[in-house]
Order: C-alpha cells, then sequence, then structure tokens
C-alpha cells in the first residue's frame, strides 16, 4: 500500500508505553511491535520507507516521508533515528589481516570495535566518503576518507 501524496492514510501508528510502535490497519486490525525500515539509509535517506510486523511481512509502503502527515513524519523519523546507529569514525585503530576484519576505530561516539565479514561491506560512496556495515547490520560512515589521517586511510585502503 503507497501512501498518496498529502493525504491522511486509512492507517494509522501508535507509540506504547514499552517505546515500540503497533500499526493499526484500515480495518482496524492491530500488528504489534512493528519495524520502520529505510529502503535504501545511504542512498536515499528520505526516500522509501517500509513498515514491516511478523515475519518480516510489509505492511505499508511509503514512498516519500513527504507524503505523509507531520505528526506521522515525526513518530517515523523518531523510530528510524533510533534504529539508525550511525556513528561517524574519526580514526581507524587498526584493521586486522583476512576475512573476516576486526576493525578498531575512534568515532564521534567513542572508540568502538566491531567485524566486517568481507569487503563487500566496504562501500565508497559517489561524496568522497564511506559506509562500512558490521556483521551484525550496523553501519559506521566516514564522511570523507581523504580527510582521515594517513595510517587510517591505509588501513582503510587495505581492508577494500
Amino acid at each position: 500500500m503507497t501512501v498518496p501524496p498529502a493525504t491522511h492514510p486509512a492507517w494509522r501508528l501508535e507509540r506504547r508505553p514499552h517505546g515500540r510502535l503497533d500499526f493499526i490497519a484500515a480495518d482496524g486490525a492491530v500488528h504489534a511491535d512493528v519495524d520502520v525500515l529505510r529502503a535504501f539509509p545511504v542512498s536515499a535517506p528520505a526516500g522509501p520507507v517500509a513498515v514491516v510486523g511478523d515475519n518480516d511481512a510489509e505492511l505499508v509502503w511509503i514512498e516519500s516521508l513527504d507524503a505523509v502527515a507531520p505528526e506521522l513524519r515525526r513518530l517515523i523519523e523518531e523510530e528510524l533515528g533510533k534504529r539508525e546507529f550511525l556513528p561517524t569514525i574519526e580514526r581507524i585503530l587498526t584493521v586486522s589481516d583476512g576475512e573476516p576484519a576486526e576493525w578498531s576505530v575512534l568515532t564521534d561516539r567513542g572508540p568502538h570495535r566491531f567485524t566486517v565479514g568481507h569487503a563487500d561491506d566496504i562501500l565508497r560512496l559517489p561524496d568522497g566518503g564511506a559506509a562500512i556495515t558490521d556483521t551484525f547490520g550496523l553501519r559506521y560512515t566516514i564522511p570523507s576518507i581523504a580527510r582521515l589521517d594517513g595510517r587510517s586511510r591505509r588501513f582503510f585502503e587495505r581492508a577494500e
């Protein structure tokens, strides 16, 4: 189901006291503890969003967050913000040889250690940055590879 622009959907989301969201369908059916996921978090952060329930069943597809009412958009963006832990790597301290590789980094949220399964989990972005996904699906970002210190750049290029 796609939400048309400038209309209120026949469905709604409600935050429960424990913090999770419920999806209430047009027919009144309640789907508890749903997840809100961006389709293309790196390349289209304002783009398509899916609300999924049990067994990853898609309940609704939202082509653009601009297409929903401000209150609903705020709720969706709050949920995405909680879900999308995206620390910025400021320095790469070490990267082990081989695959999977153990990374030790300094981020804007402090030091982190994580494992990268293989080089395909390291994505160079068109703007000169990079996105790295660890084996748990958490993403890290590097805004500018060129701005990293020399040692960090060498670790990054060796890991690719």
